[in-house]
């Protein structure tokens, strides 16, 4: 739910993003680092997770 919502509030899905910024929507930079710290955070807490 968290990753859809994150999706309908920015409107973006990751493929959009640079699509976005190219088309000179700057503010789509915050939600690019936000889906990278998002990413990085997973990979540390992947082995605490459960699949």
């Amino acid at each position: 739910m968290i990753f859809g919502l994150g999706w309908a509030i920015t409107g973006a899905c990751p493929g959009p993003l640079f699509a976005q910024i190219g088309g000179g929507f700057l503010v789509i930079i915050v939600t690019l680092f936000s889906a990278i710290a998002g990413t990085w955070v997973y990979g540390l807490l992947r082995e605490r997770l459960p699949h």
